[in-house]
């Protein structure tokens, strides 16, 4: 094992710092191409299937649409497509490895090229599907941590893994899939490097195997187990680290809740960086051991200080000087613009937001109640600062309109218990309604806070939180509905913002405006069936009349629930196992410690308090 582990390294070390830029750059792009193209399949077949939300009470229904299917096959197809190419990429870098021989980004890239292209000209259509098989493989840790934040699997998980017959059962499922995947385990090497169709190169992989498939999977068992050591190292000494600066430098209040926030993201860099050198070690260590065992027993002997090197050239290093350096330029050229493009899209997708279409699937959001309104005046900019602080993933905003139409940011429409003054709002222009201090009220510390218009929020808030636009309702004649709507499509925030009334007249101009725009009806009482009506995305409702029932009804009907305003901590659990998908409460940060707050955070930052409090 000690000599198999030097080999493994020696491999890696060729081109470790090429393959990592290969793997990172690849998956960032061919990642950020994929969701997009996913997303818009999942667009496409969610309207023409009449649902607002990819629930999982509606996952059956919907999956079995006619137009659903031919959908997720095209998905599936690509998918199997970016990572056949990836492994091919990976192949040739090893294989050049193999060889003593250093290989550059590009031509790495070029053998990725022409190594999926000769499985397709091959007809080795069965390779793409090995590739996805192997990649799922590779990637299980990752892919079950993805999981457990479906909502609501992780509970379901929960409950199984509590069984010890289930436990059991998953421990029979997986040792029968990995048994299935060994005697494939080298069939890449045998199709992309010995140039052979699938069924033969399955032979080929099960013949290199025989005997020696013990050996195979304790080797690859042992790499991962120091890699997930190494993982688990490195997170707790970032936990340690966020811990001592959250303790230092966050408000009390909100510690815990930027702890678990800071925790969450720490963990999903490791995962993918971890996924990365996974896939490095594994494709590493399987390469020494297809060589290995391609060799004699008595080349085996003669080889306990040298690597072997299997004399075949890649596909891409056939290719004669003149034309490797015009596909070069080439692919110096693709390369520029798919890095150029998927640092575009990363951007984009950072500072607007990704599509709300299966938002249900995931955890339980949270959405402060007209910003942080314990801890700052309700709707004003500090409040709304505060929720980021808080780490919530919604802001709730009340809208009207002032007599010369510009949408601001207030919930009463008379101002004279946030300004002292006895006016309606609709009755002053934007210029006497900025004049007012809606701070003092609230602390001394806050004194000359402003009514802020919906511009000026919208342009704070892009691609730092989103935003619950409730419309305040002020009779058919107003204007309000669609100036909101044209407010969010001028800042291209219709995948960061919801906008909700207790007017469906309104909720139904917002979608004559703009039907990509969410809407959501507040409903004071569960009565009827209003998550059937066509106008609206989600219910948000007094969380006192939510039932399991009316969750499942909605989701069935592909609609999501908010419930408001939930500030007790036992209520917020309580609405977490019903399912809701969106907590609207006073105290964000509260909600974001009791629905995702590691205990052993908890006693981590405690014991630090306590040390810098006695220090």
């Amino acid at each position: 094992m000690k000599h198999f582990l030097r080999q493994t390294d020696e491999v890696i070390k060729w081109n470790l710092r090429q393959l990592v830029v290969f793997v990172i750059l690849y998956r960032l792009a061919a990642g950020i191409f994929y969701i997009r193209a996913v997303n818009g399949l999942l667009r496409f077949s969610l309207s023409m299937a009449g649902y607002s939300y990819l629930t999982l009470g509606n996952l059956g229904a919907f999956l079995w649409h006619p137009f659903t299917l031919p959908c997720v096959a095209l998905a599936l197809m690509g998918g199997m497509v970016l990572v056949t190419v990836e492994t091919a990429g990976l192949v040739t870098a090893f294989q050049a490895s193999a060889y003593s021989r250093k290989m550059d980004l590009l031509g790495i890239l070029g053998g990725a090229a022409v190594n999926t292209w000769d499985q397709i000209r091959r007809r080795n259509w069965q390779i793409f599907v090995a590739s996805l098989g192997n990649y799922i493989l590779m990637n299980s840790y990752l892919l079950a941590r993805l999981l457990t934040k479906v909502k609501p699997v992780d509970f379901v998980l929960e409950e199984v893994l509590n069984l010890p017959a289930a436990r059991l059962g998953l421990v029979i499922l997986m040792t029968v899939l990995s048994a299935a995947a060994v005697p494939s385990m080298l069939v890449f090497w045998a199709c992309m490097v010995e140039q052979k169709r699938f069924r033969d190169g399955l032979r080929r992989s099960t013949e290199l195997l025989k005997g020696r498939w013990i050996k195979a999977v304790g080797a690859l068992v042992c790499v991962n187990v120091l890699l997930m050591g190494g993982l688990m190292l490195l997170y707790g000494a970032a936990m340690a680290l966020a811990a001592v600066l959250v303790t230092l430098f966050a408000d009390s209040y909100a510690a815990l809740a930027v702890l678990t926030a800071v925790c969450g993201k720490a963990e999903i860099i490791l995962l993918f960086a971890g996924a990365v050198f996974a896939v490095i070690l594994d494709f590493g260590a399987l390469t020494v051991l297809y060589y290995r065992f391609s060799q004699s027993r008595r080349e085996q002997e003669d080889s306990a200080k040298r690597y072997p090197v299997r004399r075949r050239t890649e596909a891409f290093m056939r290719i004669v000087p003149g034309r490797r350096e015009i596909m070069r330029r080439w692919l110096l050229l693709f390369s520029g613009v798919l890095a150029g493009t998927a640092a575009f899209l990363i951007f984009d997708m950072a500072y607007n937001g990704m599509s709300s279409d299966w938002s249900v699937l995931g955890q339980t959001e949270i959405t402060a109640h007209r910003g942080s309104s314990k801890m700052a005046p309700e709707n004003t900019m500090a409040a709304i600062f505060k929720a980021m602080d808080e780490m919530a993933d919604y802001c709730e905003i009340d809208v009207q309109t002032t007599a010369d139409d510009v949408v601001v940011v207030c919930h009463d429409r008379n101002l004279k218990r946030v300004a002292g003054v006895d006016r309606l709002l609709t009755d002053m222009t934007f210029e006497q309604a900025r004049s007012l201090d809606v701070g003092s009220y609230f602390g001394e510390e806050y004194a000359g806070e402003k009514i802020p218009s919906l511009r000026e929020v919208l342009e704070a808030c892009k691609g730092r939180i989103r935003l619950n636009i409730e419309l305040k309702s002020l009779g058919e004649k107003s204007s309000l509905p669609e100036l909101t709507a044209g407010l969010i499509k001028e800042y291209g925030m219709k995948d960061q913002c919801v906008v909700t009334s207790v007017s469906l007249e309104y909720l139904k101009r917002v979608k004559a405006a703009d039907p990509d725009i969410r809407t959501g009806y507040i409903l004071a009482a569960g009565y009827g069936s209003y998550y059937k009506n066509e106008f609206i995305d989600f219910i948000s409702i007094r969380s006192s009349f939510v039932t399991r029932k009316m969750v499942e009804a909605a989701h069935e009907n592909g609609k999501g629930v908010h419930v408001w305003t939930v500030d007790d901590r036992g209520e917020m659990k309580q609405m977490r196992l019903l399912g809701v998908d969106n907590i609207i409460t006073d105290y964000p940060a509260r909600a974001r410690e009791v629905l995702y707050g590691d205990p052993g955070a908890k006693n981590l930052l405690e014991f630090l308090k306590m040390g810098l409090k006695h220090g």
